[in-house]
């Protein structure tokens, strides 16, 4: 597309109707680490759906990979795996099952746990979640 293109957004670009977005990053994924995302008080209990990373700085010969956790607890589907050698902009993404470890209440914490062992990378994260009913 030329700078002059215009592209119109069809629906299958947006998120399906009553899911919400936190975009967190980007962090990096070289060393062991534990990035908490609290779900505010007010806001309810919240259902992860997805959970996609988007590479900003290529990583090294080593895959990183992510587990998405309910505060210390693995939400089950919950492995993201980036790919070694993984290029800027390169995207990956896993679906949450819907169960009670995708459900994190208010005042409780979505835990990105990073596995340690490269030696260049970042991703940007992207958490697809609901609002439950109460």
């Amino acid at each position: 597309m030329g700078s002059g293109d215009k592209r119109i957004a069809s629906h299958e670009d947006a998120l399906p109707f009553g899911t919400e977005l936190i975009s967190v990053g980007p962090l990096s994924v070289v060393a062991a680490l534990n990035f908490p995302i609290y779900v505010p008080k007010g806001m309810g209990t919240i259902r992860v759906k997805k959970v996609r990373s988007v590479v900003t700085v290529a990583l090294s010969t080593t895959a990183s990979v992510i587990t998405i956790k309910k505060a210390t607890t693995a939400m089950t589907g919950g492995t993201l795996t980036i790919a070694a050698s993984a290029a800027i902009a390169e995207e990956d993404y896993c679906d949450i099952v819907n169960d009670a470890n995708a459900r994190v209440p208010e005042e409780s914490y979505i835990a990105l746990s990073i596995a340690a062992g490269l030696t260049s990378g970042e991703a940007v994260f992207f958490i697809e979640y609901e609002r439950c009913q109460t």
